[in-house]
């Protein structure tokens, strides 16, 4: 028995997981005392198990996550050391696997599954190796970089683990409080929290302990708004995610929620959607761009971008065509594009979707998708060829979304499936077969919510709605955020936003949203106006329109900002 149980113990020491003195303190005795090994006390004794053995092993907590051991009568330090860390299990509140193994394993371009959290942890042989050899931080709370940084009254050296030399220091140097976060401030948590620091907790273990839980405030800066969290309960259909805690066990221990970003070479190759080429019959696009008060910038910008897309890629036809709603520029549009500029007959403003629906027209005589663009953007290099490529893999069933730099659009989408609630007008790819069932846009609605019906209708058709990370279209919105405007523009805004809304809100059988969007069009229109507004020509039924729309967002999806 006793060769056997210093096997154990010599495999508890070889662990790295055992601090005699931070043992003995949680058992409350001498580490020498007793007259042998105190390793050999902790494992024959079950009052002990509970006994955090060091900064990165706490029994009460590893027992709370695999209560059956406690029955079997396994040690909880030797079952961690022996099967627990190889199934990716955390041994600690201060040290979550979770967290460490997104570090390890990367982006794979798909959800992180149990299997490859083992599998990044294989050549390891524990999880004190693990940590020194990668340098993962432990906890979302805890940045070794961050801590490093700082000014130590007794160094830090290469080769300890930072969280280590924290709660040996019990998050204090000298007379203040250690820094260990980029999104959290201890300094801040516990002069906020004036009954912690009497009760000389450490900061960062109460905080995970205690702290979140209780929704104490650890930062100045509010990091996470009530709303964020109601959006990502939405996302996830998870009403835990309403509560920060909740939101944090939820996600992966990143902290985030995915959305649009640039897409790397191995992600790439990880999402077929992405790493597809089209097949030769289907190297073809029409570009169209709808002009209206232009500068002169922006046309020369997005020209020179189109000339480029059209050169560098080779077996790729790329045609562009511009329709202008305001005639009395179409000269200088000309002179500026060296270019025909279509206009409509009688030289007519025919809103944003008419005049994209004409040039759909001309489009699909020769080529099987449609590119639709805005004219104050411009393509980033292989952007137009991503969009025909991503296009040819759903095999033209797909209406497609370019993400806009350099802030990308607010509404969420899938990171993995690149599946979104609907598609933006500011670039878009419409194929063929899409359009023949659809006809473009609906022409009745001038500007505004002629997106999101055409998108509603694609997947009404049962089409796919994608957004593609390697097409990138700088569609710069960030000046209208300081632009003074003249109240006229933002009265004419507004009314146009409202009416597009109201007319989206009727068609698709929503009665509450379109009473609501009814009364905010009343402080620009009298009653007798907003009835001789245009009415849908056809209103989808209340059955098939539940299972579309989403009247509950502002924008008609769930955000993927914090606030």
């Amino acid at each position: 028995m006793i060769n056997e149980r210093m096997n154990d113990v010599n495999l508890l020491r070889a662990s790295g997981l055992v601090d005699r003195m931070y043992l003995a303190a949680a058992m409350g005795m001498d580490a020498d005392a007793a007259g042998v090994p105190i390793e050999l006390l902790y494992l024959e004794n079950p009052s002990y198990w509970a006994a955090a053995t060091s900064p990165l092993f706490d029994g009460r907590y590893y027992l709370g996550q695999v209560p059956e051991i406690r029955d079997a009568g396994i040690n909880p330090l030797l079952h961690y050391v022996q099967k627990g860390f190889k199934d990716a299990r955390s041994p600690s509140p201060l040290v979550d696997m979770m967290h460490v193994t997104n570090q390890l394993i990367g982006d794979v371009g798909r959800p992180i599954t149990l299997a490859d959290r083992r599998k990044s942890l294989e050549r390891y042989p524990g999880l004190r190796q693990a940590l020194l050899e990668t340098g993962a931080d432990p906890n979302i709370f805890f940045n070794n970089k961050v801590y490093r940084s700082q000014h130590h009254a007794i160094p830090i050296g290469a080769v300890d683990i930072p969280l280590e030399h924290y709660i040996a220091r019990r998050g204090r140097n000298g007379g203040s409080y250690l820094e260990c976060s980029s999104i959290a401030s201890f300094k801040y948590y516990m002069a906020n929290n004036r009954d912690l620091e009497q009760a000389g907790v450490v900061p960062l273990m109460h905080l995970l302990q205690f702290g979140l839980a209780e929704g104490r405030r650890f930062s100045p800066a509010k990091c996470v708004s009530e709303s964020f969290l109601g959006n990502a309960a939405s996302l996830f259909g998870d009403d835990s995610m309403k509560t920060l805690p909740g939101f944090i066990a939820a996600n992966g221990a990143t902290g985030q929620l995915a959305g649009p970003q640039w897409p790397t070479p191995f992600t790439k190759k990880r999402l077929p959607a992405l790493s597809h080429e089209a097949v030769k019959g289907g190297r073809n696009c029409f570009v169209g761009i709808v002009l209206y008060n232009n500068s002169d910038q922006e046309l020369r910008k997005l020209e020179a971008s189109l000339k480029r897309e059209a050169a560098e890629h080779k077996g790729y036809r790329i045609r562009w065509q511009y329709f202008s709603n305001d005639p009395a520029n179409v000269e200088r549009y000309e002179r500026i594009l060296d270019r025909r500029i279509l206009v409509a007959e009688g030289g007519h403003n025919l809103g944003f979707g008419r005049a994209h629906n004409e040039l759909m027209q001309r489009a699909f005589h020769e080529d099987s998708l449609y590119v639709g663009a805005n004219p104050d953007g411009y393509f980033t290099p292989g952007s137009i060829k991503a969009l025909i490529d991503m296009s040819d893999y759903f095999k033209g069933q797909a209406l497609i979304e370019a993400v806009a730099a350099p802030v990308d659009h607010p509404k969420w989408h899938d990171p993995v499936t690149l599946d979104t609630n609907w598609v933006s007008g500011a670039c878009f790819a419409l194929p063929k077969a899409l359009w023949a069932e659809t006809r473009g846009f609906d022409p009745a609605i001038h500007m505004y919510s002629e997106d999101v019906d055409l998108s509603w209708r694609v997947r009404l058709l049962g089409g796919l709605l994608k957004v593609c990370p390697s097409a990138r279209f700088v569609h710069d919105v960030t000046p209208r955020f300081s632009a003074v405007e003249t109240q006229d523009v933002e009265i004419a805004r507004a009314k146009a936003m409202l009416t597009g809304a109201y007319y989206l809100a009727r068609k698709w059988g929503d009665a509450q949203q379109a009473a609501k969007v009814r009364n905010a069009l009343s402080t620009y229109f009298t009653p007798a106006e907003i009835d001789g507004f245009a009415a849908p020509q056809g209103v989808i039924s209340m059955d098939a329109a539940r299972r579309i729309t989403n009247f509950s967002h502002e924008r008609f999806a769930p955000s993927r900002f914090w606030n």
